[in-house]
């Protein structure tokens, strides 16, 4: 009797285990399938640090919770037009109106630095598992 309960409850923590990977991809895949209007503020990310490393020279870093390391992000400043493409390479967004949060090179091409948080549109450019525009192009001939 016990091995039956030990059993049951093995497969309901594995139930549970699955369910919530699925919801955690879940998120991340809404997030990287549709562009998104927010707010964005800015950040000054060390040059020795972890964020820099993962990010190839000259190249804009971000911030994001959702979208996976790696990711190329358009973030467009409404108010001006003015687009930059970020890589995310760190986590830190949370409980704030700001959905990402991007180097200081980036919000002086968006001319935000001053005013330290704008709106926003982000759109996902490509990402881990995503084929780029030119891949996609490439498949389609």
């Amino acid at each position: 009797m016990k091995t039956c309960t030990n059993i049951h409850r093995t497969v309901l923590l594995c139930s549970i285990a699955s369910m919530s990977i699925f919801v955690m991809q879940s998120g991340a895949d809404a997030a990287m399938q549709k562009s998104s209007e927010s707010f964005a503020s800015w950040y000054r990310v060390p040059p020795k640090s972890l964020a820099r490393a993962r990010a190839a020279r000259g190249e804009y870093t971000a911030a994001h919770n959702q979208l996976p390391i790696g990711t190329l992000v358009r973030v467009t400043r409404l108010s001006n037009g003015h687009s930059v493409v970020v890589r995310i390479t760190d986590r830190g967004v949370t409980d704030r109106p700001a959905k990402i949060d991007i180097c200081r090179e980036a919000a002086q091409e968006l001319d935000m630095i001053h005013t330290g948080v704008a709106r926003v549109r982000l759109e996902v450019v490509s990402g881990p598992g995503m084929a780029t525009a030119t891949e996609s192009a490439r498949t389609a001939q």
